[in-house]
C-alpha cells in the first residue's frame, strides 16, 4: 500500500516528513463504486498510516482510501457499511478530531475509455481507474468538504454576531461585558485561523503539473462542485468578519476607557473627602 507523491494542496507549512497523502488499500473490482468523503479533524499525521497494521487491514476490508493531511479521508468503495471502523482507527491519528463531521459522497462509473464527464444526476464517469484520476477525483471531494465545514464555521461566528449588531442598530452601544466582547472577538479569529490554514480549495492541484492531461477533467469538476465561487463567497465573507472584528475590539478599548475615567474620577473624589476631612478635624 504505496504513499502517493506529496502533492495534494499545502495550505500551510507542511511538518517534516508528512506525506500530503497516503493511500491505503485497493481498489474494489467493478464499473461503479462509491466516492465517500468525510473529514475527520484538524490533520491526519500522514506519517504513521502504513505502518498501522489494525488500519491497513480495516483499508483493506473497505476500499481504496486517500488520507489527507489536513483531515479528510476520502474511500472508493462498492459499500460504506466497513467505513466507520476505518474512520475509528484513522481517529488515533487525528489531531483535533471534529466534533461534526462534514460528509459528502458521489458515485462513480468507470466506463473504460469512454467520455469523462459529469451526469446531470452527479455520476462521475472515468476513462480508467488509474492512481492519478482517483485522486484527482478525491482532492476535489476533500476539498468540497473543507469548504462546507470552513461554510459552517463562518455561519456559526456571523450567528452568534447577531445579538451584538441588534442591540448596536437599536440601542447604538453594546451592552455585553469586555469579557463577552473579547471572548466573540476570539471566536472570530479562531475561525480564520482554522479556515485559512485548511487546503486552499480554491487553487488548482498540483497534481496537474505531473498529468496536464486530467487538466479538462478537473474543469468539469471543480465547476460541478462549485470551488472557486464558494472560495471566494468565503474570501468576502472573512472580509467581512475582519470589519467586525475591528468593531469589537474599539468596543472593548471604549469600555476600558470609560472605566478607566471613571476609575480617575473616584480617586480624585477620594482625595478631595480627604482633604476636606483632614481640613475640617485640623
Amino acid at each position: 500500500m504505496p504513499d502517493t507523491a506529496a502533492r495534494a494542496q499545502p495550505a500551510t507549512t507542511k511538518p517534516p516528513g508528512w506525506p500530503d497523502e497516503v493511500a491505503l488499500g485497493a481498489l474494489p473490482p467493478g464499473e461503479e463504486l462509491i466516492v465517500h468523503a468525510r473529514h475527520l479533524g484538524t490533520r491526519i499525521d500522514t506519517r504513521g498510516l502504513s505502518a498501522d497494521i489494525v488500519l491497513r487491514d480495516l483499508a483493506a476490508a473497505a476500499g481504496l482510501t486517500f488520507a489527507f493531511r489536513y483531515g479528510v479521508a476520502v474511500t472508493f468503495c462498492t459499500v460504506e457499511d466497513r467505513i466507520p471502523a476505518l474512520d475509528m482507527a484513522l481517529l488515533a491519528h487525528v489531531q483535533e478530531p471534529a466534533s461534526t463531521r462534514e460528509i459528502e459522497t458521489a458515485s462513480v462509473l468507470i466506463t473504460d475509455g469512454g467520455k469523462e464527464r459529469v451526469d446531470d444526476d452527479g455520476v462521475i464517469q472515468l476513462a480508467d481507474d488509474t492512481i492519478p484520476r482517483l485522486l484527482l477525483v478525491a482532492t476535489v471531494l476533500a476539498h468540497s468538504v473543507m469548504l462546507s465545514r470552513d461554510e459552517m464555521l463562518v455561519s456559526e461566528v456571523f450567528d452568534s454576531s447577531v445579538p451584538l449588531v441588534a442591540d448596536l442598530q437599536v440601542n447604538g452601544k453594546a451592552r455585553l461585558s469586555i469579557r463577552a466582547v473579547m471572548r466573540m472577538v476570539g471566536g472570530v479569529l479562531a475561525a480564520r485561523h482554522r479556515v485559512m490554514g485548511t487546503a486552499q480549495a480554491g487553487e488548482r492541484p498540483d497534481l496537474l503539473w505531473d498529468h496536464p492531461d486530467l487538466d479538462r477533467l478537473y474543469t468539469r469538476l471543480e465547476a460541478e462542485y462549485e470551488l472557486g465561487e464558494r472560495a471566494e463567497v468565503l474570501e468576502r465573507k472573512f472580509g467581512a468578519l475582519g470589519d467586525f472584528t475591528d468593531v469589537l475590539l474599539d468596543i472593548a478599548q471604549d469600555k476600558r476607557a470609560v472605566r478607566l475615567e471613571v476609575a480617575i474620577i473616584v480617586l480624585i473624589a477620594v482625595e478631595l473627602l480627604l482633604s476636606i476631612g483632614k481640613a475640617l478635624s485640623g
